[in-house]
């Protein structure tokens, strides 16, 4: 059987399921995780189960595992789906390690690999420093001990995409249509998932969790996961003719009975990965490079920014300070003055 690369040792998908192996003597046992459509952080919460039969290790790859079963699905689907990602790299590179035995230059030398990309640094370097602190936690290091406090994290250039009105149709047409030509079933609702984003100017997560509930006479409430330990702020976005237009539209689906509002033709809702793949798929069929799809909120604050002042795009971003706002709104012109003299 081939083995999947994002799987961890002894792990492999097989009928429709997550199996662990092991060997006992000569033989092979397979053991049961979960099925395959309960996502990679059951899986992981599984694998914990059955290493924590066995003896505590202090392993790095232990280390990583049991922190995605304890910390990581505590977190939203989109941040766990990073964390797996991210942990799978790392496990891979301190295969070798046991928790105390990481160092700063073991560290930095795992770091090399992302210096081009400074996003990408400093997110791994935040990585494996909550990694440090959870191990120092398990009484696998002494406290104060993190050897990612001494690492600097690198200067990050402002993100400036902005996606123009043509670029966003074009976007829309390489979702729905495949390369031959014809409509993809799940196209129509990702389209509608890419249209309110930018109609509301609200996160992925957000939307991925909107109930038919929340859609009332005066608009749509939105309480933004990111705020909602802190300022616990809501947001409504009143009714546009165009909004108005894409939950009609909404509503014609097979699946509009269901409690949430963007849901595949199972009924189920839909994941973060999910929309990503198909939103990588749209921008690779438009040939539209450098895209994300958080662009669209940008898209959407700095339109607003421009129509309506910086003040309204603070209200639909939800943001305490117009500085946090600033950061979203896109430079799409030059800014004019006169010469000195």
């Amino acid at each position: 059987m081939k083995k999947k690369s994002d799987l961890p040792p002894r792990v492999y998908a097989k009928n429709g399921a997550y199996w662990h192996v092991a060997a006992v003597g000569e033989k092979r046992k397979w053991t049961r995780l979960c099925a395959i459509r309960d996502g990679m952080p059951a899986m992981y919460r599984a694998l914990a189960d059955i290493q924590q039969r066995g003896v505590v290790s202090d392993t790095m790859s232990s280390l990583v595992t049991d922190w995605l079963r304890e910390v990581s699905t505590t977190r939203t689907e989109k941040t766990q789906a990073n964390d797996i990602y991210q942990c799978n790299a790392i496990k891979e590179a301190f295969a070798d390690f046991r928790a105390g035995q990481v160092t700063p230059p073991a560290v930095v030398e795992f770091l090399k690999n992302f210096r081009d990309m400074p996003r990408s640094y400093n997110a791994y370097r935040s990585m494996v420093r909550e990694l440090m602190r959870y191990a120092e936690e398990r009484g696998f290091r002494p406290p104060g001990s993190n050897p990612v406090d001494s690492i600097k994290t690198m200067k990050t250039p402002p993100r400036r995409r902005y996606i123009t009105d043509s670029e966003l149709r074009r976007i829309k047409v390489g979702i729905c249509y495949g390369k031959d030509g014809k409509r993809t079933p799940s196209g129509p609702m990702i389209c509608c998932l890419v249209e309110m984003a930018y109609l509301t100017g609200q996160r992925a997560n957000d939307l991925l969790s909107m109930e038919w509930s929340e859609i009332g006479k005066a608009g749509i409430l939105f309480q933004p996961g990111k705020t909602l330990a802190s300022t616990g702020v809501e947001v409504l976005i009143m009714w546009t003719p165009r909004l108005e237009k894409l939950i009609q539209r909404l509503k014609t689906f097979p699946k509009a009975n269901v409690k949430y509002v963007f849901c595949k033709q199972d009924g189920k809702r839909y994941t973060y990965s999910g929309i990503s793949s198909a939103w990588r798929r749209g921008l690779a069929r438009a040939k539209i490079p450098n895209t994300q799809f958080r662009d669209l909120r940008a898209k959407a604050l700095t339109d607003v920014d421009e129509a309506q002042g910086i003040t309204a795009a603070q209200r639909m971003g939800a943001h305490t300070t117009q500085a946090q706002t600033a950061e979203y709104v896109r430079n799409k012109k030059a800014i004019r003055a006169k010469a000195t003299r």
